[in-house]
């Protein structure tokens, strides 16, 4: 079995490991995986971890031998659940999301045993290429939830990522009307052939007199917010509705770059700011909404290389973590 772990000086160091895993925990071969903006801040050093650690967060896998008792055959293609399963809090139940990649050696390896909780074979119409979205897809969910969305409201998307785009995806699904705002050309693209019809070139237009033209002057019913780096958080206030909903989305908490802003203006707004970094919750639904192919995920991976070349792919990522759209690496 071979592990990648960073060792925090933008370096890998490959481990040949050998263990034996408990009896109940299925045995897999990685077969796909996507790194994360949060991995490349791993990989630079950058991240509150114990050094060194295995990242990657999200993957798709193979099972390695016939579990019938869990419904797992040989050779069956299967989605790798990133949430650690742990006890919550005696008195409120609640327990921190803990994730594989970060609080625990993740998934940029060859092989790997997992306990059955985080091992879900998907759909045979599902491709893998669109599986491996599913936590994408499940804080993009939550992140929908969180706003409340009605039918008709406005729902003003601002920064260019993939999280973006699958949330104005699902606020077309669940019958909102986005507004996609970024001035990278990619995501603009990519959202206008999902279906997204109002998309914003920021570099270009005047955002602010934009969405009111669009809205019929009302500005957005909600905002969202990915935090990246060069969004301004400004448009939070700027471009919602007076009561309206924001929800401040990442793929993890720890690794967002700081964002600041006139938190004066959103009190006099009377805004409700929500954040969203994980959604344990919202994963197995996330599933299922790829099983009804209700997203596109065309021109997502545009970059792939063999596991061998995990170093070199990281080394680029850190030098211009927005270089590709999304990388992979195929095992």
């Amino acid at each position: 079995m071979k592990l990648y772990k960073a060792t925090g000086d933008r370096s890998f160091k490959e481990v040949e490991c050998e263990n034996n895993p408990p009896e109940e925990y299925v045995k897999l071969k990685l077969s796909l995986i996507c790194p994360t903006l949060t991995d490349i801040a791993i990989f630079d050093g950058k991240a509150d971890v114990d050094y060194p650690v295995v990242p990657c967060r999200m993957a798709t896998a193979v099972v390695s031998e016939d579990r019938d008792e869990y419904g797992l055959k040989l050779g069956g293609k299967v989605l790798l659940n990133p949430y650690i399963d742990i006890d919550g809090d005696e008195e409120t139940g609640y327990a921190p999301p803990e994730l594989y990649g970060v609080d625990k050696d993740g998934f940029l390896r060859d092989f790997i045993a997992l306990p059955p909780d985080n091992v879900i074979a998907f759909p045979e119409n599902v491709k893998e290429e669109e599986a491996v979205f599913a936590d994408t897809v499940a804080i993009a969910l939550k992140t929908i939830k969180s706003l409340g969305l009605k039918k008709g409201e406005y729902v003003a998307v601002i920064g260019g990522s993939l999280l973006s785009v699958v949330t104005a995806e699902l606020a077309l699904y669940y019958q909102g009307i986005p507004i996609l705002i970024t001035a990278d050309q990619r995501y603009l693209k990519i959202a206008e052939n999902a279906g997204v019809y109002y998309t914003i070139d920021e570099s270009k237009e005047n955002v602010i007199q934009r969405v009111k033209s669009i809205t019929g002057g009302r500005m957005a019913d909600h905002t969202v917010i990915q935090t990246l780096p060069n969004v301004s958080p400004n448009y939070l206030y700027n471009i919602t509705a007076e009561g309206g909903t924001s929800v401040i989305a990442g793929m993890h908490t720890s690794f967002a770059p700081k964002m600041e802003c006139d938190i004066s203006e959103i009190a006099a707004k009377n805004l409700t700011v929500v954040g969203v970094t994980t959604a344990r919750d919202e994963f197995v639904a996330a599933i299922n909404l790829l099983a009804q192919k209700t997203l596109n995920f065309e021109g997502f991976i545009d970059k792939t290389v063999p596991l061998k070349d995990a170093g070199k792919l990281f080394a680029e990522l850190s030098s211009d973590p927005t270089i590709y759209v999304m990388p992979s690496i195929k095992v």
